[in-house]
């Protein structure tokens, strides 16, 4: 089974508990994240969870998946797919620091799909990946 991983890393000047609250929000996307969207589920283990991304975009998909972790201000773990052709495995891990929040959000895909999904879609994957971070950044900061 092949192995890639997605990672990317914000700094939010905003406490853990307070970027946790927005990144469990799920019914909240929707008012602050132009590329992600939660249309069902809650950030508990074991929901369901049915996500839309790339919104408004041609590459714009919906998928289902489930949450696996959910500690409050630490992580928070979703995946979905098929394993033996793609699947996928998001992880939001946050870590404050003098009251500043690091978060890594990464995703591993497997399964015989990936290579040749990241092979060509590394980049368009990236640049979601960056603007959840800084569309999170943004609502978390806001006073």
């Amino acid at each position: 089974m092949q192995e890639n991983t997605i990672h990317t890393t914000v700094t939010i000047h905003a406490p853990a508990a307070r970027v946790w609250a927005v990144l469990a929000d799920f019914p909240g996307y929707a008012g602050w994240n132009p590329v992600l969207e939660y249309l069902s589920g809650t950030a508990d283990p074991g929901a369901d969870v049915l996500t839309r991304a790339a919104k408004g975009t041609p590459a714009e998909r919906d998928f289902p998946g489930t949450v696996i972790e959910a500690v409050p201000g630490k992580l928070l773990v979703t995946e979905g797919g098929d394993p033996a052709m793609l699947h996928g495995r998001h992880r939001w891990e946050l870590s404050e620091v003098n009251g500043y929040t690091v978060l890594v959000n990464s995703e591993t895909l497997t399964g015989a799909l990936a290579d040749s999904v990241l092979g060509e879609h590394r980049a368009a994957l990236t640049a979601e990946f960056d603007a959840f971070n800084e569309a999170l950044k943004t609502e978390a900061e806001r006073d």
